[in-house]
């Protein structure tokens, strides 16, 4: 049987990782790579960039025609941050407009949040999205991870498994297979060091692993997997 491919669902370099399938961020209005295979893409106006709504807006257009392609294949990194000095409502508006952009071109929503769990919860109970929304480089403690859980919402990890004390490890711990990637996200790192530290703390194979998240991945982009 052979084994499924690493999938990195969040970096920002543009970085090739042997036997990965890889999700490079890119800012609205970035170049791209044409479609090798592997390296797919997500698109979107992070809460630290935002400016004013005129300008926010132009770069939502600039989303819109990104995801004209293929294989940009996700809406994001968007989202909510209450620790930066950015209008928490264009914040709002930002995001909401990302998901209603997100619902269109049906793509899943990768999400950026610091301090706004609550606020994506009720958005996302608001909103009622079709489309998967994946929270990266998630910290969240076990009782935002139920919360979330139960709105079907993903999630991602990345270097915090490697901290001791980070909450991350008990959520990951805690939830189904069917529910989490893996990211390298501010980790210089290839992504295989964060299965084999994630496989552990979920007493599994890293080939079972590696099997189940691409599972995942294939069931929100099965038309793009196809190509492979």
């Amino acid at each position: 049987m052979k084994t499924a491919p690493f999938v990195d669902i969040h970096t920002h370099p543009n970085r090739i990782e042997k036997d990965t399938v890889v999700v490079q961020n890119m800012f609205p209005g970035e170049s791209f790579a044409a479609f090798s295979g592997r390296n797919f893409y997500s698109v979107g106006l992070h809460p630290w960039h935002l400016k004013s709504p005129d300008e926010n807006n132009e770069m939502l257009t600039l989303v819109e025609n990104a995801l004209e392609f293929d294989h940009v294949c996700f809406v994001g990194e968007c989202g909510l941050d209450k620790k930066v000095d950015v209008d928490f409502n264009e914040q709002v508006r930002i995001f909401k407009a990302h998901v209603i952009i997100a619902e269109e071109c049906r793509r899943p929503v990768i999400i950026h949040c610091v301090k706004a769990y609550n606020e994506i919860f009720q958005l996302h109970e608001k909103l009622r999205p079709e489309m998967p929304w994946i929270m990266h480089g998630y910290q969240g403690n076990m009782q935002v991870t139920k919360q979330l859980g139960k709105r079907g919402i993903l999630f991602s990890f990345g270097k915090s498994l490697f901290n001791k004390k980070s909450k991350s490890i008990e959520s990951l711990k805690c939830l189904p297979m069917e529910k989490i990637f893996f990211e390298t996200d501010e980790f210089d790192r290839d992504v295989d060091e964060i299965y084999k530290k994630a496989a552990e703390l979920k007493n599994v194979s890293i080939n079972i692993l590696k099997n189940e998240v691409f599972n995942n991945f294939n069931r929100i982009e099965s038309s793009l997997l196809s190509r492979f």
